[in-house]
């Protein structure tokens, strides 16, 4: 009898041990557990938290928890978290931590403290969940709605909020303004003082727009100097735009220099203007241009009567017809460093226009309005053939093994014979595919279909490289990235020059690097001009950089003098 009570209790405990087995495995498939003493010092830990952070268990054992410290949280931060398991108390929150190989990753983690007799914490377990990819995708579908720099609303939420207020004004039977403003001669501060003082330039300006805000009236930035606010109560139109206007008669103190600048703000209400988002923002837009006109510190509400009054739109599309015509159009090229080798690896063809008149006019000036008037089309195609042929100059001066990459608008891709004229210049000019990338945006993605998978898989099947350029500036949903068979992903200058600033920036940049690794994507992140934009960059692994930092885009002869030993 008690030999079978015997058996049947060893039995029993087997099938506990071997449950107990089963939870364990189970545990460490589904879970990153660690046991750290009331120091922080890592105990144990399973074989999932070696997977995620990259570390063998005698890397981590003995050493303090701050091994995983990836600098992103505040002091603030952690103070809460040890006061609260201080007093013996449970701590949920999500950690971004630093794996081995310096990426980041992030944790949903509960911290659980073991009481001694006292009362007192003598060891924690912590137990973590990987949520990386749905933080990656958080960040970058915020910043798909706001301006990494200023913080503001983008031109995507403004659509958005913009068809909203139309509906709400519908209903209500109600009238609101938009103001579309320019800040003049904002070319002349970057080009004078640098782009980061540019840059610190937009962000005063953003916080002095901030000073406005309230219920009815919200600001949103569309891109360089154009902003664009809202206001829902037209009662007091005036007033704010002179209230707008005072904000810039007093001076911008930036690295101890003295900045003045004005705006012109052309202004259009609904639904007297417009009743739907293109012909309010079109309508603002010709008024400002007339505002511009005027100089200085100036506003114009539109009347329909300046359609009949668009010389100047006229005499622009004129001289850029000429400009085409006559070639005298120009490429500068921009160098594409490796961020580990500092090695060139192929370059970016940037369009400039210097008309005898006008002066420099930039491509964020001449791109949209050639999309509009329909001269697109033969800007893109003088482009691909002027590339071509300066890369065929180069392979009968050297042995070129680099590639040219050329930005291409979405209107112009979408041209059902793209492909077909691409081909045909390649073979006029005899240059092989693989020396051209083409660059396209994530606004050429955005109503992805068979068609346009058909066509990018056509032109990878031709030898060419595919590239989304400015990615997290301009639509929020990912789906395409898995879609098309991209090569590279570039990270808009507009994050960069943010990720030395807080937390925000480096965690968007980390994310957009994560996501694409993930994807087997390499990273190219424009517009780095400095040491420690560099040095980030590198610590999470981006591939490639271009910008300032190494050169600035040059005409042909003086890229070549510079780079061609390493062509």
């Amino acid at each position: 009898m008690n030999d079978h009570l015997q058996l049947t209790t060893i039995s029993k405990i087997d099938h506990t041990y071997e449950e107990l087995k089963e939870i364990k495995a189970a545990l460490d498939e589904a879970v990153i557990l660690a046991v750290t003493d009331a120091k922080g010092t890592i105990k144990a830990v399973n074989e999932r938290f070696c997977e995620i952070s990259k570390y063998r268990p005698d890397e981590l054992i003995g050493q303090n928890h701050r091994i995983l410290n990836s600098n992103f949280h505040s002091k603030d931060f952690f103070k809460i978290m040890w006061k609260t398991i201080g007093k013996g108390q449970v701590w949920n929150g999500e950690i971004c931590n630093r794996a081995k190989d310096g990426s980041l990753y992030w944790v949903q983690t509960t911290i659980v403290p073991f009481l001694n007799e006292k009362g007192k914490p003598y060891q924690y377990i912590s137990i973590r969940t990987d949520i990386t990819d749905q933080k990656n995708i958080q960040v970058i579908t915020h910043f798909a709605n706001h301006d990494i720099l200023t913080g503001l609303p983008n031109r995507r939420s403004l659509s958005q909020n913009l068809h909203q207020l139309i509906e709400k004004s519908h209903e209500s039977q109600s009238k609101f303004a938009l103001f579309f403003i320019d800040i003049n001669r904002f070319r002349h501060i970057n080009d004078a003082l640098g782009h980061n003082v540019g840059d610190m330039f937009l962000l005063e300006v953003a916080e002095r727009f901030g000073s406005i805000e309230d219920d009815g009236k919200s600001f949103y930035r569309l891109n360089g100097d154009e902003f664009v606010f809202l206001l829902e109560d037209i009662g007091q139109l005036e007033k704010t735009a002179k209230t707008l206007i005072e904000m810039f008669e007093k001076p911008f103190i930036l690295n101890q220099n003295e900045i003045y600048s004005s705006i012109s703000m052309g202004i259009s209400i609904y639904p007297d203007h417009g009743s739907d988002v293109e012909s309010l923002l079109v309508n603002a837009d010709l008024a400002m241009y007339v505002a511009k006109t005027r100089k200085g510190n100036q506003y114009k509400i539109f009347e329909h009567k300046l359609h009949g009054k668009n010389d100047y739109i006229l005499i622009f599309e004129s001289k850029l017809r000429h400009a085409i015509k006559e070639n005298t159009l120009e490429l500068h090229y921009q160098p594409k460093i490796d961020a580990k080798t500092e090695k060139l690896i192929g370059m970016e063809a940037l369009l400039r226009w210097r008309d005898p008149e006008l002066g420099q006019i930039p491509p964020s000036e001449f791109i949209p309005f050639a999309e509009e008037c329909g001269l697109i089309h033969d800007i893109g195609e003088w482009v691909l053939r002027n590339t071509a042929l300066q890369i065929k100059e180069w392979e009968q001066q050297s042995d070129f093994n680099v590639r040219v990459a050329v930005n291409i608008s979405p209107l112009h891709f979408k041209k059902v014979d793209f492909v077909e004229r691409l081909v045909k210049i390649m073979d006029e000019t005899k240059v092989r595919p693989e020396h051209l990338e083409i660059e396209l945006t994530e606004m050429s993605m955005m109503d992805y279909n068979e068609e346009l998978i058909n066509k990018i898989n056509e032109l990878k099947k031709l030898g060419f490289t595919i590239a989304i350029d400015d990615f997290g500036t301009g639509y929020s949903s990912l789906g395409y990235l898995k879609e098309f068979p991209i090569d590279t992903l570039k990270i808009d200058r507009t994050f960069i020059v943010n990720i030395n600033q807080g937390e925000s920036g480096i965690a968007m940049v980390a994310a957009i690097i994560s996501l694409a690794h993930a994807l087997k994507l390499k990273v190219v992140a424009e517009g780095v001009e400095t040491d420690v934009e560099l040095e980030i960059l590198k610590r999470y692994n981006c591939e490639y950089v271009q910008g300032y930092y190494y050169s600035k885009p040059l005409n042909a002869t003086e890229f070549t003098s510079k780079f061609q030993n390493e062509f």
